[in-house]
Parts: structure tokens; sequence; C-alpha cells
């Protein structure tokens, strides 16, 4: 039998990642790229992309990269086309939920709706492909992600984010997020997700 393919090398996962360094490293931009529901109103749409790369302290960046990382180099690296069209397409739908349903939200920032659907996709896939992993691991990755959702929708603050001065958490992205991922997996058990992935 010929060989596996080599695992590909999980470019777009890295790279948000660096920009998302960047950003935080250089304040003066975030506020170009911040998701602000009134800037977005005067048709500065690029928000509803570039929201998600800024954040607000270093431990929310930090404990956003450590879940996005894992989970984005993971899935990329066996579904790399999926996984360049998730993030082509999963933070607009975060955005736009919170348009939406959160008309009281003026201003919304980081990484952790899109890494908690980048975890629940990895987490289908993996189910879906009888990995090596046991199943009891995934269904209690996905407990976890909905236990931790359930205590911040009651607590209304952040589990591990300890530097969110002021700010608030936003459940619905993580729920949203977690969509975004369940379609995700379901779009690659189909042939529509043979089109061509997107401009790198």
């Amino acid at each position: 039998p010929a060989p596996a393919p080599a695992p590909a090398l999980p470019g777009s996962t890295l790279a948000i990642a660096v920009l998302a360094v960047v950003v935080f490293l250089v304040p003066a931009i975030s506020g170009f790229l911040i998701y602000d529901r009134a800037r977005i109103l005067h048709y500065e749409v690029w928000r509803a992309w570039t929201g998600h790369i800024v954040h607000f302290g270093s431990s929310h960046l930090l404990w956003n990269l450590a879940i996005f990382l894992a989970a984005g180099c993971w899935v990329e690296r066996i579904r790399p086309r999926s996984t360049r069209w998730f993030y082509l397409l999963c933070p607009p739908v975060i955005a736009t939920a919170l348009f939406l349903l959160e008309p009281s939200l003026a201003r919304y920032a980081g990484l952790s709706g899109v890494a908690t659907g980048v975890l629940v996709f990895l987490g289908c896939v993996k189910l879906d492909s009888h990995s090596a992993e046991p199943t009891w691991f995934w269904v209690a990755i996905f407990g976890l992600v909905v236990v931790k959702i359930a205590l911040e929708t009651v607590t209304h603050a952040p589990l591990l984010v300890d530097d969110f001065s002021g700010v608030i958490v936003v459940p619905l992205a993580h729920i949203s997020g977690a969509a975004c991922g369940v379609v995700a997996w379901g779009l690659t058990r189909t042939p529509l997700m043979a089109i061509p992935p997107p401009p790198s």
C-alpha cells in the first residue's frame, strides 16, 4: 500500500496566533480591529473578523492561545482545507450572532469563541474517525466545554482569565463557536468540502 501522506503544516493556525500576539504587543492597532458595534454600523465590517485577534490582557491572550494553538494545529494537520474554511467563516458567524442577539454589547474581543469552535471541530473529527484516543476522552472534552459555558453564563465571569478588569464574559460567543465546529465537522463528511481552499 502507498504510504500515508504527511500531515499538513498548520500554517493558518500559526499565522492567526502570530497576528494575535503582534496586535497585543502593538496596542495602537487594537482600536482599528476590535469588534465595535457602533463602528460596524458605520460599515467597518472587517471588525467581524479582526475583533477576534484583539485581547484585553496577557492572561486573556495566553489562555486563548493555549486552547487555540493546541486544537487548531492538531485539526489543521489532519483536515487542512476544512480548517482554513473554518477560520474564514467562523469569526463572522460569531460576530453576527453577537450583533443580532447581544444588541447591548458595544465591544468584544478574543479568540475564545473561535478556539471553542476549533476544539469542538477537532473532537467531532476524532470521534468520527475512531482515533487512537478513547471515546471517553473526547466526550470528557465536550463535557468540560459545556460546563465552562454554563458556569460562565451563571457567574458572568471567566473561569480562567484573571485580567478582565471591568469586562464581562460573553457565553454566546462560545456557543456560536461550538455550533460552527459541529457544522464544520458535518461539512467534512460531505462532498461540499471538495471546493477549493480559500486564498492563502
